[in-house]
């Protein structure tokens, strides 16, 4: 059946617009980098793996946008790094209660989803299971980042927009409650026209700016706090 023209062009349009997003992205990846690197506030734990999160998404970003990868190869590059950013944030947001049995449910919890995340990959592969699984590190996400949240209200922290783990939770929120709206979606409408998915896409696109912009302004307020004059 011949396409129409029209179509045609819609589909380059969205081609055109997702390389210029999706570069973007990865160049608005690499801020909170630079911020901790120019700023020199590497001493902290956290802005380190802030570095390390950033640097994950950066050559996610170069990886699948810059090279002509089959849908396989493009899947399994995505699984990989996306399963690297979810166990980094998911240590960040990690319980700090004094009670060591919570403590070691949650690293059990940790290592057991990441046994089972990789014998599912190893078995079905990426490119079957990478839509389902990145919805249910959505969820984990999400409810790890509200608890954070909770737990840095409960403690009476006045200023809390002042404090870069904030607005990590706020960029985490952000994208994975999108993201896993989205995966519900396609979930519901079955297998989806190529436009819709450049729309996906797109999208996603433009949920890793917004949190790149919100993490590179956790990693200027971490900075600042290791200034000493503001210690």
């Amino acid at each position: 059946m011949p396409v129409a023209p029209n179509s045609i062009s819609m589909v380059k349009t969205g081609s055109s617009i997702l390389e210029t997003l999706s570069l973007v992205a990865m160049l608005l990846s690499l801020g909170p980098v630079l911020i901790i690197l120019f700023r020199r506030a590497w001493q902290s734990d956290l802005l380190n793996f802030l570095m390390v999160l950033s640097l994950l998404t950066f050559f996610q970003h170069l990886l699948t946008g810059t090279s002509q990868l089959a849908p396989s190869g493009r899947s399994f590059i995505q699984a990989v790094f996306s399963l690297g950013e979810f166990m980094i944030l998911l240590y960040l947001f990690r319980p700090t209660t004094r009670q060591k049995w919570v403590r070691d449910l949650f690293n059990l919890f940790a290592i057991a989803f990441l046994s089972v995340v990789i014998t599912i990959y190893a078995i079905k592969g990426p490119a079957a299971s990478y839509g389902t699984i990145g919805a249910l590190e959505s969820v984990i996400l999400l409810l790890a980042a509200v608890m954070t949240l909770l737990r840095l209200l409960k403690a009476d922290q006045v200023f809390i927009f002042q404090l870069p783990m904030f607005w990590i939770i706020v960029g985490t929120l952000c994208y994975s409650s999108m993201y896993l709206l989205l995966e519900l979606l396609q979930h519901d409408n079955g297998n989806i026209p190529a436009d819709q998915q450049q729309e996906k896409l797109i999208l996603l696109a433009v949920l890793n700016s917004i949190r790149s912009v919100l993490f590179m302004v956790a990693a200027y307020l971490g900075s600042a706090q290791l200034r000493p004059e503001n210690r």
